[in-house]
């Protein structure tokens, strides 16, 4: 069983509507939310930002893959003129690809965790690359504390049979998303040479979660500490383009990297001989202008054996990391008094940050999966109505207006400043082609 949701189509000229003005049946239908909360254990929402049409996107799959129990989430924060088709479009096709690799070779066979133990690795991965760790730096990383290192789970710890699950997931992973991102090189309907989206998974399976990112969007554990204090943990690295090891491939990639004069804490990605498109991060899907200058489609993926000190899971877009702290996000989501409603919660308390922090800045698009762990879902709870979910998908389906003004005005952070050239002739061409072959006709 799957969940998708996204936002519906803006309003002409790029008016902000209230989510009432949607016609989003889940948007304010309580069935909805507590059926998502009794079977699955979750809260999800997203509100468009002051740029245009809403580019974040996000999903909850339950009995994943066939599995009863396992559940697949995300969210996708999308960028550039066809951003908000790219990341719908990895949406719904990502869970469908991964769904695929982990489904049995035999019908009635279940591929179980136990025989995913058994698979032998396809690499040698060192034990700190497999390490839940966070990158020292601060740009990236403003709320790895002391307490969000001490409490990071090292695989010196698990045992041998963990180490091959995990080997085996990242492999799987690593190759699902580059399966991924060539789907997106070969689709005829959508342009993505200055379009992209990023990605934050996870995959829970049994006590087992994993982790799969690219680019900037943030997933963020809530534990507890050896005195029962409710603690944020990151478990994933922003991946910017002035981190080490990104700086370093981009630049051997004769791509550069820096930040401008207006916004001087936002380094940027740029090509070698043009100030274009200045990409915000360092690894997404789509952006096929800079897969050859550094940019690339391969996830960093993280291990965490959940505890029953474990809460539950936050997988943002950076338009809520981007004002709220790791800390601030959890104590929101512990807060809310209906669990199904914490992601709203934690979405309004964001864009309200946004008002008072940047009152000059477009507020960006907001996306939120919450992720309860230690409650355990309801299967016998009665299914959805079919009707519900068809109106919910007929509702997605709808024609997506041409609304992108992310290159208008002046936000905090643009994931994407200007297009480069080739889009502009590529354009150019298309429009050309057109006039000829109507001069054909004619």
């Amino acid at each position: 069983m799957g969940i998708c949701c996204s936002k519906a189509k803006a309003a002409a000229g790029g008016e902000q509507l209230d989510d009432d003005e949607q016609a989003f049946p889940w948007m304010h239908d309580d069935v909805f939310h507590h059926h998502l909360w009794t079977s699955a254990a979750a809260s999800i929402h997203t509100k468009q930002g002051w740029k245009g049409a809403n580019q974040d996107a996000m999903t909850v799959c339950q009995d994943f893959a066939g599995h009863k129990g396992h559940i697949f989430c995300g969210v996708f924060d999308g960028h550039g003129p066809l951003g908000r088709e790219v990341a719908r479009h990895v949406r719904d096709t990502l869970p469908m690809k991964l769904s695929s690799a982990l489904k049995p070779e035999t019908e009635g066979d279940h591929l179980s965790t136990d025989t995913l133990m058994k698979l032998k690795a396809e690499e040698n991965l060192s034990t700190d690359s497999l390490r839940l760790r966070a990158e020292e730096d601060p740009s990236s990383n403003t709320d790895l504390d002391s307490s969000d290192k001490s409490d990071s789970t090292s695989l010196s710890d698990d045992t041998s049979d963990e180490k091959h699950l995990l080997s085996t997931w990242r492999n799987m992973l690593v190759k699902t998303f580059e399966q991924m991102d060539e789907e997106l090189r070969q689709h005829s309907g959508i342009d993505c040479i200055c379009s992209g989206t990023t990605a934050v998974t996870a995959v829970r399976q049994g006590d087992h979660l994993f982790i799969a990112n690219l680019g900037d969007s943030r997933a963020v554990l809530c534990t507890r500490d050896s005195k029962d204090r409710l603690i944020p943990v990151q478990l994933t690295t922003d991946l910017k383009p002035d981190l080490p090891g990104e700086l370093a491939r981009i630049l051997n990639c004769k791509g550069r990297v820096f930040a401008m004069d207006d916004e001087p804490d936002v380094a940027r990605m740029w090509l070698p001989e043009q100030d274009a498109p200045g990409l915000a991060m360092a690894r997404a899907f789509g952006d096929l202008c800079l897969k050859n200058h550094g940019l690339i489609c391969t996830p960093e993926v993280y291990y965490r054996k959940i505890s029953e000190k474990d809460e539950f899971l936050v997988l943002a877009t950076d338009g809520i990391w981007d004002v709220l702290s790791n800390k601030e996000v959890v104590k929101m989501v512990c807060s809310a008094k209906d669990p199904s409603k914490a992601a709203r919660q934690l979405i309004e308390r964001a864009v309200r940050a946004w008002r008072r922090k940047y009152p000059t800045s477009m507020v960006d698009d907001c996306a939120a999966v919450c992720l309860f762990l230690n409650r355990p879902p309801a299967h016998d709870q009665q299914a959805v109505p079919s009707s519900f979910t068809g109106s919910f998908r007929k509702v997605l389906s709808g024609e997506a207006p041409e609304v992108w003004r992310a290159l208008e005005g002046v936000a905090r952070a643009n994931s994407v400043m200007r297009l480069p050239r080739m889009l502009s002739w590529r354009r150019r061409s298309n429009s050309l082609s057109l006039d000829q072959d109507q001069d054909d006709r004619d």
